[in-house]
Parts: C-alpha cells; sequence; structure tokens
C-alpha cells in the first residue's frame, strides 16, 4: 500500500483548502460553513515524478449525530491507514477543547504528527499563536491557506518525513462521474464497485455533498470514481452547500470521460430524471444508464420499468441500460464490462483505412444527395485527435451535406464501429485527401 498523509482536525479550520493547495487542484468544496466535508477526499501531492497521496477527511465535531457518526468512522481509518498526519487548527480561534481531545487521539494512534495552524492572516497586531505550544507538538508550522503564507515548507516537510512513490508516466486513470438526483444510491454503488465502506450511505437525501474522488482497478485498467451530489429541483436549492454542490457536480460531468446515470427503479422515471439526462447529453460525454434498486421490484413492476426505459432509448445515441443492485450486488460485473468497453473505444485508433471503407459502404447503401445536377462525392475519412471520438470525411460540395444525410452517416459509423453509449461527431472538409 502506498504511503498516505491524512489532513485531520475540528471543522471549518480550512482542511479542506489546505488539500486543494496541496494538490493543487480545486477538488475539495470550500464555502464557510461547518460539516461541508463528509466524506474522504483523496489527491496527489507531487514533486517531480514522485507523489504522496493526501486524504481530506471529515471534521470532527458533534459524534452525537448519525452522519457524524460514521464520518468520524471513516476519518479514524483514515487517520490509522496514514503514514503521518496534519492536524489543522485555527489561529482565529485559539486551542478549544476538541482540539485538545483530536490531539490526545493522535497521540494514542503514535502517529508523526505535523500541527498547523492556519489562518494566521486574521489575528490581530498585538496577537500571537504560541498558545498551540502546548499541545506539546515539535512539528508546527503557521499559515494562511487562503493566502498561500506557508503552503511549500510544508509540502518540503511532507516530503522529508513520507518516503514518496514514483508513479510510471504511462499510467492513465479513466474518470467516471457517478450522476442521478439524491437518494438513487449513487454512493452504495461505488462501495459495491470498489468493494469497500468507503463512502457514507444514507436514505437521507443529500448525504453527499461534496464531488468525492476514488481510485480503482478493474481488468488491469485504471479507473477514478466520482460520487457526486445529488441534482436536486431547482426548487430544492435553497442553501448555499445545495447551490454549490450543483455547481461541483456539473463541474465533474465536463471534465469526466464517462457518465454512469443513476436511476432509482423505485420512483420510476421522474421529470427530474430526465433533466439530469439531458444536462449529460448535453455535454457530450459518453453515458450509461443504471437502474439500480431492481432488487425491490416485482416482474411486473420490472415489465413496466422497461417500457418506461424506451423513452431514453428514442433519445439517445445507442445508449446501454443496465439494471443492477447495488445493495444486493447484482448484476455489477455487467455494468464493470460496459464501462471497460466505452472506456476501451473511446481510447482506440481507427486506421484512415478502416473509417474510409466504411464510409464507401455507407455511400453505396445511400448514396449522398445531388446539388446543381451533381452528386456529393466523400472520398475519404480520418479519426481526428481529440478527447471526443470525431471523424473528419473529405469530398466535394461538402458544406451541402444535409443534416439528415450526417445523421444517416453517424448513425452508420456508429454501428459498425460498435459505439455503445458513445457520441459520434462527424466533420466534413471540401480538403483533399491527405494521404494521397
Amino acid at each position: 500500500m502506498e504511503e498516505m498523509i491524512a489532513i485531520v482536525g475540528r471543522t471549518n479550520v480550512g482542511k479542506s483548502l489546505l488539500f486543494n493547495k496541496l494538490i493543487q487542484n480545486k477538488k475539495s468544496l470550500v464555502i464557510d460553513f461547518h460539516g461541508v466535508t463528509r466524506d474522504i477526499n483523496t489527491g496527489y501531492l507531487n514533486k517531480g515524478s514522485n507523489s504522496v497521496l493526501i486524504h481530506d477527511t471529515a471534521g470532527i465535531q458533534d459524534k452525537n449525530n448519525k452522519l457524524q457518526i460514521e464520518s468520524f468512522s471513516k476519518t479514524s481509518i483514515s487517520i490509522k491507514d496514514s503514514a503521518a498526519v496534519l492536524f489543522m487548527v485555527s489561529a482565529s480561534d485559539g486551542i478549544v477543547s476538541e482540539d485538545y481531545d483530536i490531539c490526545k487521539t493522535l497521540r494514542k494512534l503514535n502517529k508523526k504528527i505535523i500541527l498547523i495552524v492556519n489562518k494566521i492572516d486574521l489575528l490581530k497586531k498585538n496577537e500571537t499563536a504560541s498558545d498551540f505550544y502546548k499541545l506539546g507538538i515539535d512539528n508546527i508550522y503557521f499559515i494562511s491557506a487562503k493566502n498561500n503564507i506557508g503552503i511549500e515548507d510544508i509540502k518540503k516537510k511532507i516530503f522529508y518525513l513520507i518516503k514518496a512513490k514514483s508513479k510510471p508516466s504511462n499510467d492513465i486513470y479513466r474518470r467516471i462521474s457517478v450522476i442521478g438526483k439524491p437518494n438513487s444510491g449513487k454512493s452504495t454503488l461505488i462501495n459495491t464497485l470498489i468493494n469497500s465502506d468507503r463512502l457514507i450511505t444514507s436514505d437521507n437525501a443529500g448525504t453527499t455533498i461534496d464531488s468525492i474522488e476514488i481510485l480503482f482497478k478493474y481488468k488491469k485498467k485504471n479507473f477514478i470514481l466520482l460520487d457526486t451530489a445529488g441534482l436536486m429541483r431547482k426548487s430544492k436549492t435553497n442553501t448555499i452547500v445545495q447551490k454549490y454542490s450543483i455547481v461541483n457536480t456539473i463541474k465533474s460531468i465536463n471534465e469526466t470521460e464517462i457518465c454512469l446515470f443513476i436511476i432509482s427503479s423505485i420512483d420510476g422515471i421522474t421529470k427530474q430524471d430526465k433533466t439530469i439526462l439531458n444536462l449529460i447529453i448535453k455535454s457530450n460525454k459518453p453515458f450509461i444508464i443504471v437502474a439500480n434498486k431492481i432488487d425491490a421490484l416485482s416482474k411486473e413492476q420490472k415489465k413496466i420499468l422497461n417500457k418506461k426505459l424506451d423513452y431514453f432509448k428514442n433519445i439517445t445515441f445507442n445508449a446501454s441500460i443496465v439494471l443492477i443492485s447495488a445493495k444486493k450486488k447484482k448484476n455489477i460485473k455487467n455494468l464493470l464490462d460496459n464501462i471497460l468497453h466505452i472506456s476501451d473505444s473511446l481510447h482506440k485508433q481507427y486506421k484512415p483505412s478502416y473509417l474510409t471503407n466504411i464510409l464507401i459502404e455507407a455511400t453505396n447503401e445511400h448514396q449522398p444527395p445531388v446539388v446543381n445536377n451533381r452528386r456529393i462525392k466523400l472520398k475519404f475519412a480520418q479519426q481526428v485527435k481529440n478527447t471526443d471520438l470525431m471523424i473528419k470525411i473529405h469530398g466535394t460540395k461538402t458544406d451541402a451535406i444535409s443534416k439528415s444525410y450526417e445523421k444517416y452517416l453517424k448513425n452508420f459509423f456508429i454501428h459498425k464501429l460498435n459505439l455503445v453509449g458513445i457520441p459520434l461527431k462527424i466533420i466534413f472538409t471540401k480538403q483533399k485527401n491527405p494521404f494521397e
């Protein structure tokens, strides 16, 4: 197991902001609100070819609250698995009783502790943070995560304490966003996929607030799963946290490779589901429709669900639909194989000769239209290097090709290339064959 660092402390001391600064990415939600981080977020602190895994943990606060009990449980596991701990406190608050309690717990676990006194920029002229030496921790840093004060010193200390792992340059991590409305089973599905109770699951809608990234491997391929906040109806987005969560979820969709669109089979297909699907389609991302909780349906109810799922077949580009039970682990292998197939298809490079043969077959079956008494000629096809799957077709009078014929060609290529759930973009050019 690679060595990692856990960032620990009570709520609202700046853990998520420091995490983002260390990994140089805005992965954790940062707003002035208690209890935003509930699950464990992960990222890498990089230095040249070396890296250290960083865990952003939930703030330790009221342990009588059910969600806080689960959050604390996940935090405790991260602390035990870590090689060292960044124990964060707030200079503006001074030492509080919870800080002493956390420090006592960390000492019992016999961990290397680096005390991070954050928010020193908020101290008044006559105030000092010297009281924090009372915690008896040798490694102490006074910082302002907000103003980038002391961040580089912490990075140097981490690499001094931890034996960094060299990451192979050829490692490809394929990003998968799990999208759906609240309580559709997103976190449960991720726990099932990684075979671990990593994420908090609850029957209460809105348990996941932040977008959480989790690394896992399937058939020797590396993936990053993003557990996103449930997308609520606009009328329900009445808090700052919910609005920030939606922004983060949409950002995750745009930065992902594949979307798993989760539907609750118990609820059926709702107007909210249709809105979310349109959002995914608009992003032009490949996706799989995952109908979860089928274990709760009778045979008759499953028939009704399948009929309703036909709605999606009519508006999607040959999307795969998988019926599962994340809780009972039913049909999970089928889902994983679908993910792998789409990911491999996205990374596949097609030879121009192969694509041109498909183009010739398509034009032989259905010829391009005639414009000004002359038929449009499509001569050559090649793949464009792009994050999306794109094919460029060379020919004459290509600017006169109708939308209907373009759609025909797109569907023909999708069928021949077996592009299940993958959007294909076709562009036309009047340039000559570059390989002639």
